[in-house]
């Protein structure tokens, strides 16, 4: 009887050091920065193959992040919008990928080009998507932080 009780504490500590260890961030609309994507996959014929959205990611860089928003913000295409009497600043971006091969996307990435190195600012990961050649993909990122 001590022997299953101390493999299921040892099992549980396992499980809990190894959720840690991957995290997970989610995001609200109360928080600094709420960060919402939708992906989504088509064929070549330009039909639906696969649709993931989340506001929960697995890596978010905030300092990266935030140099980002402050640089997409400054183009003038950040609208400000009202939420329960607060002012929140919009910033939407697309990206798009077209595929000639065939293979597995396990995440859906916003990179940044930093002083020529590329910089991860936030990864949603998720179980995938299988692809092949003339799939293209598009993932609409969508950031709300409030007006300072």
């Amino acid at each position: 009887m001590n022997k299953f009780i101390i493999l299921g504490i040892s099992f549980l500590a396992i499980l809990s050091l190894m959720d840690n260890s991957f995290g997970s961030f989610q995001t609200d609309i109360r928080d600094d920065i709420f960060i919402f994507v939708q992906t989504s996959l088509r064929n070549s014929d330009g039909q639906l193959v696969t649709y993931l959205e989340s506001s929960k990611f697995s890596h978010l860089n905030l300092s990266a992040l935030d140099l980002f928003l402050d640089f997409e913000a400054s183009q003038g295409s950040a609208p400000i919008i009202t939420i329960n009497g607060k002012q929140y600043e919009t910033i939407r971006r697309v990206q798009s990928q077209s595929f000639d091969s065939e293979g597995l996307v396990a995440s859906t990435i916003l990179y940044d080009n930093v002083d020529g190195k590329i910089v991860l600012l936030a990864r949603f990961a998720h179980d995938g998507y299988a692809t092949i050649p003339g799939d293209t993909l598009e993932s609409m990122w969508t950031f709300i932080r409030p007006v300072s």
